[in-house]
Parts: C-alpha cells; sequence; structure tokens
C-alpha cells in the first residue's frame, strides 16, 4: 500500500541512519551526548528524531520526554533556544545556530552542558537527514 509506505516513512526517519554515522564519525557513542538541537519543523518532530537516534523506543517518545528530560537542567536539554517552533526559524540553520551558541559558552542563562552537542536536519517530508556532531573539545 503506497500509503502505508509514506505513513512509514514519517514514523521511521533517516535519522536511524545518519545519528549513528555521525556518532560514529566523531567517536563518541550516544551515551556522550549533553544536548541535541533539534530540527523541529513539526511538532512531533523532535520526539520522531529521538527514537530514530535510539534515546529511547520507537513510540516510547513520548514517556522518555514526560519528566522534563529535555528541559533546562534536564538529563538531555534540547532545543534550548527554542528551536524553530518557539523561538525564529532560520531556513535550517536554527539548530546549528543554537549549538553553536551553546558550543561557544555564549547560552548566558540559557547555557547547558556543552561537552557533545548533536545538531539535526531534515528535508523533505522528513526523507533526508543531516546529523552534525559538535564539541568545545579537542578529539
Amino acid at each position: 500500500d503506497a500509503g502505508l509506505a509514506g505513513t512509514d516513512a514519517l514514523v521511521h526517519t533517516p535519522a536511524a541512519k545518519a545519528g549513528p554515522r555521525a556518532l560514529a564519525m566523531a567517536g563518541v557513542s550516544r551515551n556522550d551526548v549533553t544536548q541535541c538541537q533539534i530540527y523541529d519543523c513539526y511538532t512531533y518532530t523532535v520526539i520522531a528524531t529521538l527514537e530514530d537516534y535510539g534515546f529511547c523506543a520507537k513510540g516510547e517518545g513520548g514517556p522518555f520526554v514526560a519528566d522534563g528530560k529535555l528541559a533546562p537542567g534536564g538529563a538531555l536539554p534540547t532545543n534550548t533556544g527554542g528551536g524553530e517552533l518557539s523561538s525564529f526559524y532560520m531556513w535550517g540553520m536554527t539548530p546549528i545556530t543554537e549549538a553553536v551558541i551553546q558550543g561557544r559558552g555564549h547560552g548566558g542563562e540559557r547555557q547547558q552542558s556543552n561537552d557533545v552537542i548533536l545538531v539535526s536536519g531534515n528535508g523533505g517530508v522528513l526523507n533526508y537527514h543531516s546529523t552534525l556532531v559538535l564539541s568545545p573539545h579537542a578529539a
């Protein structure tokens, strides 16, 4: 069914491939990530991306984030500048901009641990995905 394939593509994103590849290239693991800057073009995109990165199992994103772990001071602060849905949309650059601010330690009151920052981007209708790993520390 073509409709099912289309729906499946919205649930299982290319982040499942891009995330592990980027982490491996950076020589770090998902457990090393101290914050995420996730491309949030739709309200569910952050949860779908976190699931596909393997922070939690597919379908468990809601309970995973319900305890506030994505909030400032949480276990995995995410979209610390508000993301595209709550701050500004700079044509796909919003997550990168906030990651650079955080990585430089220029986040002011919103500054979080910046050891390893996982940044995502996507295109199409979640058909394409990119992952960037940033850190102020030398490899």
